[in-house]
């Protein structure tokens, strides 16, 4: 009979690039869920987390869920109904959305990570990647000029994406310019 520790990691082929489970949740907040996501994913599958496929599933349902949230969004705005301070406050539930599925892939996959520490496990230092990714944030939000992919791939400053990326109209609008 062995013991095993509920949390223990697997072998992975990929250890020598696991970073600290926050440097994902960073990303979302610097740079964006484009960086943010991806990177949660990878992490849980370079740590041998046993709860990967959790970990990947909250991913999933984060960036579908936003997907849904921003379609609804966006329609409502087009049909009037979201209008200056609720849009500002629709835009900020994304972000609320965003950051929950966020802390919830982190302090689930830290649980693996601390175990994969503690036991001599090597740790990546994030800074690069999170450097690259904050120089970048503008040109991945700039590669589609509609609403939805903004909304999408932004990080938690989903406003401020929307205010500087979006079409005029609308631009005007979140500004505080009027209905």
């Amino acid at each position: 009979m062995s013991y095993q520790i509920a949390d223990e990691p697997h072998e992975s082929s990929l250890s020598q690039y696991v970073v600290r489970p926050d440097a994902p949740l960073l990303a979302l907040m610097l740079c964006g869920a484009w960086l943010a996501w991806p990177w949660f994913a990878f992490n849980s599958l370079a740590l041998g987390s046993p709860t990967k496929r959790r970990e990947i599933g909250l991913c999933v349902v984060a960036v579908a869920g936003t997907a849904v949230l921003a379609a609804i969004l966006i329609a409502l705005w087009r049909a009037g109904v979201l209008r200056g301070p609720s849009l500002k406050l629709a835009l900020l539930a994304i972000s609320a959305w965003k950051l929950t599925f966020a802390y919830w892939v982190c302090t689930l996959q830290s649980r693996t990570f601390h175990v994969y520490e503690y036991y001599g496990g090597v740790v990546r230092s994030s800074s690069r990647v999170v450097g690259a990714g904050r120089v970048l944030r503008g040109l991945v939000l700039g590669l589609v000029d509609d609403p939805l992919w903004i909304i999408i791939v932004a990080g938690l400053t989903v406003r401020a994406a929307v205010l500087g990326v979006i079409a005029h109209p609308l631009w005007t609008i979140l500004a505080g310019g009027g209905l």
